[in-house]
């Protein structure tokens, strides 16, 4: 037999062990990579407490949107009134007045699940207390836009004086959301 017997035992050797923590790194990788898919995937959760600011004085700013027909952005006067339902405490009335198109207020009940992971049918994907005290909701729901098929995302900003949401669009085989309207409201 040629060659040194030693180096043939000591390669043998390594081999096996060389693929025994292989098998452990990879192991321990799909498990990290498991819980973190298992994390992000996870919906967030929002708690009608969290919603009591909607609630009191008229909300009083704007509505900002892109109008499809001109390719533009317009801002009107808009105000908001929200009082909680009497009949179910998980949901709120939300009054629209546009001081200067009065044909276009209008009225709509918003609702929170039971669990907290559904608001105005929209499912809450983030959900984050920000350094100044504004509650910061992000929620998605898919729908026709412009007569396309569309995925929302709804960005929820709300504390004691200010309140918005701001709608942006992502159509079906894009990447890029665009802002289709944002509303505006300070007390």
């Amino acid at each position: 037999m040629s060659g040194n017997p030693t180096l043939i035992f000591v390669t043998k050797l390594r081999r096996p062990v060389f693929i025994y923590y292989m098998k452990k790194l990879i192991s321990i990788w799909l498990i990290a990579l498991a819980f973190s898919a298992f994390a992000v995937g996870q919906t967030q959760k929002v708690k009608s407490g969290e919603l009591k600011n909607l609630t009191g004085v008229q909300w009083t700013g704007t509505l900002s949107y892109l109008d499809y027909r001109k390719n533009t952005r317009v801002s009107i006067p808009s105000n908001l009134t929200v009082t909680q339902s009497k009949d179910n405490k998980l949901s709120w009335i939300f009054e629209y007045e546009y001081p200067d198109e009065p044909k276009a207020n209008s009225k709509e009940e918003i609702a929170l699940s039971k669990d907290g992971k559904i608001f105005d049918g929209e499912t809450v994907i983030e959900r984050k207390i920000l350094a100044d005290k504004t509650l910061r909701l992000v929620t998605e729901k898919s729908g026709p836009d412009n007569d396309k098929k569309a995925l929302f995302r709804f960005t929820y900003l709300l504390n004691k004086k200010s309140f918005s949401i701001k709608k942006e669009v992502k159509y079906d085989g894009t990447t890029e959301f665009f802002v289709r309207n944002e509303y505006s409201w300070k007390r």
